[in-house]
């Protein structure tokens, strides 16, 4: 039996150009009347979810930073913030600095929407489309950090070899792999304190809620789901993910077919 319920969001059930599938929207309202639990566990920051879930939302909680935070939706209280930290942040852009990497580093929870940003002479291309798009949270790095609590840095490697290489380097941080939003295909290297991820905020909400983890059922789509997905047995992905992803796990239908509303049809168990 599912009492609680965490799906990812951006390439799960939201597209960000068609929105949300009403059959997926209906069927959140359903097991949330039948008592599940449902949680939105998302690597946006906490204003990033905000700009795409109203207060209305059918939700209990949202997981967001990838783990990060931990917000409760109906009381509209944070619970929970677990920052990367200045010392670790300063570790990590060191060395995306001595590799030309371009990176962002982000205000404390709930202010992560807020970052500072490297500055190179050759971008990464999606680099560049992130600072665009969110060139009104963005502030250039100076040669001197602020002394502040980091919720975490991104990086916008080139590929695999370069993530292998940069990962290698740094011990006692979690390094999670997540695509692009922005191209749909650009890797992003995210870094954040290393008791953060998907699965750990999603554990934590099981212990506050004492529900068992064989009776809860996770939904995701991308690398930065593997956490959650892995720990859960009762796991899925969605037919538009990657190939490699979908070998691993229980397939759905793809984000445009309303994979939750499928989900609920073959194996949501009252």
């Amino acid at each position: 039996m599912t009492q609680l319920l965490a799906c990812d969001l951006d390439g799960t059930i939201y597209n960000r150009q068609n929105g949300f599938n009403d059959a997926d929207i209906d069927v959140l309202k359903k097991i949330g009347q039948e008592g599940t639990i449902r949680v939105i566990a998302t690597g946006r920051t906490f204003q990033s979810a905000l700009s795409v879930i109203d207060k209305d939302f059918p939700i209990d909680y949202l997981v967001f930073s990838s783990g990060a935070g931990i917000y409760n939706w109906k009381t509209q209280k944070l619970l929970q913030s677990t920052n990367l930290g200045y010392e670790q942040t300063q570790k990590v852009s060191n060395i995306l600095n001595q590799l030309e990497v371009e990176y962002t580093i982000h205000h404390p929870i709930p202010d992560n929407h807020l970052f500072f940003h490297s500055t190179n002479n050759n971008p990464h291309p999606d680099f560049e489309r992130y600072i665009d798009f969110n060139k009104s949270h963005a502030e250039a790095e100076n040669s001197k950090l602020p002394q502040l609590d980091y919720s975490q840095t991104l990086a916008f490697v080139k590929d695999m070899d370069q993530f292998k290489s940069i990962e290698s380097k740094l011990d006692g941080i979690k390094i999670i792999r997540a695509t692009s939003p922005i191209d749909g295909k650009s890797i992003w290297m995210e870094f954040f304190n290393s008791e953060v991820s998907k699965a750990e905020g999603i554990k934590q909400l099981c212990k506050k809620l004492n529900v068992e983890d064989t009776d809860v059922s996770v939904i995701g789509n991308d690398y930065n789901d593997i956490d959650m997905l892995h720990h859960y047995q009762s796991s899925f992905i969605v037919a538009n993910a990657p190939v490699d992803l979908k070998v691993q796990f229980e397939n759905l239908v793809e984000i445009s077919e309303a994979p939750l509303a499928d989900w609920y049809k073959r194996f949501h168990k009252k």
